[in-house]
């Protein structure tokens, strides 16, 4: 493979702080590595917005160690321009942490030539849902990378090493995270719309992206009020209303068809490696009366207890099924997980439901329609467009509302988007 990264484009900076917020935290260390010819600058400040050190579990600093320590001041930041060729260079940072605390920091103490840096936040160019289980960290990708030098508390000289060998071993490349498994992302690979509304970086991967305007009205909703109704943990809540539904609606499957074409789509991706995961996910099977079967003897009891909701459910949402029955699908065959395709935009998007005339997307949770707009939009393929959305009583978990929307979408000037 062709490297695509030159040292002497890059200098890596990373910061060790007292919290998360770049205005009322201090700025503990500052580090840089200069890749090409090694050298380092890893300097301490003295505490000023606090009076103790409250984050040395995670980075190994203590009050002690900033004891005697000056602050930074113009002559040693120009310097420092002048060595690392900061003003030359493209300044690398894993999250973008590093770069506000240091902009603050330099504004506190009236420095001057922040303005004149140019910063590339590397974390970008890392797909992943805002739904993962926290596993996604640096640390991790290096293992999966094969680098060497990991340590349970960071330091900065250390972490700005870690940074540059993971930044050389991505090469430019974006990586793209599904369900733990760590992909190297490339343009061949069309892009499931669903995606842009739970991974956020996605949006720098849409070459052509419509201008959508939406407008969205209820037309439907039934309350089910009962102290037996409960939301359990992870998604199989959503799963399982979701698969409630169709098997009331008594849709036709269609997800084999599209099985073979989602499965080569996906060998367009180069596997780099799995990430470490804590999350137990109960493995179940889809019964053709609405019900769940366990796989593991261990969660028999939750099996039964989801079994005992989903039945309540059932005889609750009947009138919610005979609406999307005759008035959405107007008594057409309903189908699940049909695929469709936009060659031209390159996003493929999956229907939850839908027939020759409308689709109906179902959220298990409140959506955000400005981001669920565009997989809206390549579903329906110039048809009806209507979602339906479950609301969960917020303080208990307890009692379910669900709510049918129409949506109205109309298509603006496409927007240029480029890598």
């Amino acid at each position: 493979m062709k490297n695509k990264v030159n040292s002497k484009d890059y200098v890596v900076l990373d910061v060790e702080t007292n919290g998360l917020s770049s205005l009322r935290d201090d700025l503990l260390s500052i580090s840089l590595y200069k890749p090409d010819d090694k050298k380092i600058y890893n300097r301490f400040l003295p505490l000023e917005l606090a009076e103790d050190v409250y984050t040395t579990n995670i980075n190994g600093i203590n009050s002690d160690m900033l004891k005697g320590r000056l602050q930074l001041n113009q002559e040693e930041f120009d310097n420092l321009i002048k060595e690392f060729e900061l003003e030359k260079r493209i300044i690398l940072t894993y999250g973008n942490i590093d770069e506000k605390f240091l902009k603050n920091y330099l504004k506190r103490k009236r420095i001057k030539g922040f303005e004149k840096l140019k910063f590339y936040n590397f974390k970008h160019d890392i797909i992943s849902s805002r739904f993962s289980e926290g596993n996604i960290t640096k640390d991790n990708l290096c293992r999966i990378y094969g680098i060497d030098n990991i340590k349970e508390v960071h330091c900065g000289e250390n972490d700005c090493y870690l940074e540059w060998q993971l930044f050389k071993k991505m090469n430019k490349n974006k990586l793209l995270i599904i369900n733990n498994e760590v992909f190297e992302f490339n343009k061949e690979y069309i892009v499931p719309i669903s995606y842009l509304v739970t991974y956020n970086n996605f949006k720098y991967c849409i070459n052509n992206f419509p201008d959508i305007n939406c407008e969205i009205k209820e037309v439907r909703q039934i309350r089910i009020d009962s102290s037996d109704i409960k939301k359990f943990d992870t998604n199989i809540s959503g799963v399982t209303i979701e698969h409630l539904i169709n098997s009331l609606l008594d849709v036709k499957n269609i997800n084999q068809d599209s099985l073979s074409f989602l499965l080569e789509n996906k060998k367009k991706l180069k596997k780099i490696g799995v990430l470490p995961s804590t999350r137990y996910e109960i493995p179940i099977f889809l019964n053709r009366d609405g019900t769940i079967s366990g796989v593991m003897e261990r969660d028999r009891e939750i099996i039964k207890e989801i079994n005992k909701v989903n039945e309540i459910i059932k005889q609750k949402i009947k009138p919610l099924i005979k609406y999307i029955k005759h008035d959405i699908f107007n008594d057409d065959q309903i189908m699940s997980q049909e695929l469709v395709i936009n060659k031209e935009d390159n996003v493929l998007a999956e229907c939850d439901l839908s027939s020759k005339k409308s689709i109906l997307e179902i959220k298990t949770y409140i959506p955000d329609i400005k981001k669920i707009k565009y997989q809206l939009y390549y579903q329906a393929n110039s048809r009806k467009i209507y979602f339906l959305q479950t609301e969960w009583n917020k303080k208990l978990k307890r009692g379910l509302i669900f709510k049918i929307y129409k949506v109205e979408l109309s298509k603006g000037i496409k927007n240029k988007k480029i890598w």
